[in-house]
């Protein structure tokens, strides 16, 4: 079996595609079918064949509290979060630490990687994590192929646009208070579980504001 994903431009049927795709005797692993259903449930609607195509592809890894899950100026990849949490983070040219959002078990994030472009922020482990990964080249010829899989595409990166529109007009338009607020109640899963998965020392990062402002606020 050919590991080379099938090129963009050229015309295959999701038969050939699956052919590809499909394994032999033992290779099909209960961990790859344990990544065709999370990916099934992280992208519904695609057809049966890319979840196939997907899993037989996955590049799987364990990453460790504080590791880098993947790192700004390189080419993003579509990362599937099974386990654990990371966290975009963003280091200004003074030095200090950004967070804009959080990736969840269970969550893609990373679609920007159909266009081959390069990362603007790390993806760091808040916790131990599972990490399952594709690269654009395996990628690009199913948005051409499963419709299905290209509406998901699309639907998040609109996701995305909106998420960065609302973090953006939460740092220009609202004041310390509530965008510490509004940080709290929408991580407070994550800041008051037990144990935390977020301490209050994130919060800066989170917020977007120094340690002081934070505290004076919690205060």
């Amino acid at each position: 079996m050919s590991d080379e994903p099938p090129q963009a431009g050229h015309s295959q049927s999701f038969e050939q595609m699956a052919a590809q795709a499909k394994p032999a005797g033992s290779t099909w692993t209960a961990l790859r079918s344990g990544v065709a259903q999370l990916v099934e449930q992280a992208l519904p609607g695609c057809s049966p064949e890319t979840y196939l195509f997907l899993a037989d592809r996955a590049h799987d890894r364990v990453v460790h509290h504080g590791e880098m899950i993947s790192r700004h100026d390189e080419q993003i990849q579509l990362t599937l979060i099974s386990r654990g949490y990371g966290a975009f983070r963003r280091t200004t040219v003074d030095g200090q630490q950004l967070i804009f959002g959080i990736a969840r078990p269970g969550e893609l994030v990373g679609f920007a990687s159909i266009a081959t472009t390069h990362a603007s922020v790390d993806l760091v482990a808040l916790t131990e994590c599972e990490v399952v990964q594709w690269r654009s080249a395996e990628l690009r010829p199913l948005v051409a192929i499963d419709p299905g899989f290209a509406l998901a595409v699309i639907a998040h990166l609109a996701a995305f646009t909106n998420a960065i529109t609302e973090s953006i007009d939460g740092f220009l338009h609202q004041n310390a208070r509530r965008r510490v607020v509004r940080i709290l109640d929408r991580h407070r899963d994550l800041l008051f579980a037990t144990p935390a998965i977020l301490s209050r020392s994130y919060l800066p990062s989170l917020v977007g504001t120094s340690r002081e402002m934070t505290g004076r606020v919690m205060r």
